[in-house]
């Protein structure tokens, strides 16, 4: 088995499967586990968890600018509003994570670490990954431009009575 820090090559071999508190034998899971259990068991709807590090969305968790998904009504209506986590909570055996991330908070920025994003399935994770990052890059090459102008709360409402039934 690879070291753990290796993640660059990975190879299927170096998965391991968990089920419940339960691992494979001879294999030793993220220490992200924890973390993840408490997110499935508190939210049942969500069916899939990513830790990631997109370059982007990572240079908002490693300083302390706010991404803003009030900028784009698809930003708006995949991620909704993109909280900031403290660092390390995703390594705590409390849980406490399962408390900030929900279907109805599905995007955060790790603080000093990278972003998680929950869904109802991969590509529902996926989908609000990659709009995660697409906003993120969207910001700062706006930044370039002018300042970033927020959608207004009366847009966000019209948004979420439209497309969001929660």
């Amino acid at each position: 088995m690879r070291p753990r820090e290796d993640r660059f090559t990975l190879d299927v071999e170096d998965l391991v499967l968990v089920r419940g508190k339960t691992s494979e034998s001879e294999k030793r899971p993220s220490c992200a586990t924890l973390a993840l259990r408490a997110i499935y068991r508190r939210h049942r709807e969500v069916r899939t968890i990513v830790f990631a590090h997109p370059v982007n969305a990572t240079a908002f968790s490693v300083t302390n600018v706010m991404l803003d998904a009030r900028t784009i009504p698809e930003s708006y209506i995949f991620l909704r509003d993109v909280q900031r986590i403290s660092y390390g909570v995703q390594y705590h055996a409390g849980g406490e994570i399962a408390n900030l991330v929900a279907p109805k908070s599905p995007a955060s920025l790790l603080e000093n670490d990278g972003v998680l994003v929950v869904g109802t399935s991969i590509l529902d994770a996926f989908d609000r990954l990659k709009v995660l990052e697409t906003t993120a890059e969207a910001i700062i090459n706006s930044r370039l431009v002018g300042t970033v102008a927020p959608m207004s709360a009366e847009v966000i409402d019209e948004l979420k009575a439209a497309f969001l039934k929660d």
